[in-house]
């Protein structure tokens, strides 16, 4: 029997733990390697750079952290029952990733209703992925979804979007509902963000009071 088999992954045997008083089951989310099983992992480039390299363990994100879906309990009254609390795996920066940055095409987007900061998430999503992870095809997509096929995508990087934290908005646009998923779909295909075989959305937004 191989390794593998005897010990299968750590995120497999972590469907329910017990921490008296409660039960935690870990709700599984959909992974790339169910439709890839094939990818192999690399290094994170983060380990390389001079302000993370030497960062202890605490800083990357490992198979057995998780979060509870319910964080929030009052002790003073009746303890939460002793049915399973639902827990998902935590996100945050991995010391090994699946695609090799200098072949991700990063698209994104702004949906749906304005929020505060949008033009700085925006600004620090370029800067990040470009200083730290080394990517360099990065786009904006105007005007909400609708954008992939209705106009052509702005190339960005960490110089264009310098002082976009500076204006309100957001100033790649949004737009609310009214799209067309075959065109977005076709629109990725025809403008070649997948032209490396790798392709990123990023969409940021809200939904009335709810964030995307």
């Amino acid at each position: 029997m191989s390794s593998s088999a005897m010990n299968p992954p750590i995120q497999d045997q972590l469907q329910t733990l017990t921490i008296s008083p409660l039960t935690v089951t870990l709700k599984r989310l959909p992974h790339l390697t169910d439709d890839l099983p094939n990818l192999q992992t690399q290094n994170n480039p983060l380990q390389n750079n001079s302000f993370y390299h030497l960062c202890d363990d605490g800083f990357y994100i490992s198979h057995s952290d998780v979060i509870l879906r319910q964080i929030v309990f009052d002790f003073s009254g009746n303890f939460p029952s002793s049915s399973p609390h639902l827990a998902y795996h935590r996100a945050g920066p991995r010391k090994e990733i699946f695609f090799n940055p200098k072949q991700v095409c990063v698209a994104i987007v702004t949906c749906g209703g304005l929020c505060p900061g949008l033009n700085t998430v925006i600004r620090e999503l370029v800067v990040g992925l470009w200083e730290l992870y080394g990517v360099r095809e990065i786009f904006g997509i105007k005007a909400g979804y609708r954008g992939f096929y209705s106009g052509d995508p702005i190339r960005l990087d960490p110089k264009l979007v310098h002082n976009w934290h500076k204006r309100g908005g957001t100033v790649l646009e949004t737009s609310r509902g009214g799209f067309d998923l075959q065109k977005i779909v076709d629109a990725i295909q025809n403008r070649r963000f997948n032209q490396h075989g790798l392709e990123s959305n990023i969409n940021c937004g809200f939904d009335s009071d709810k964030p995307n």
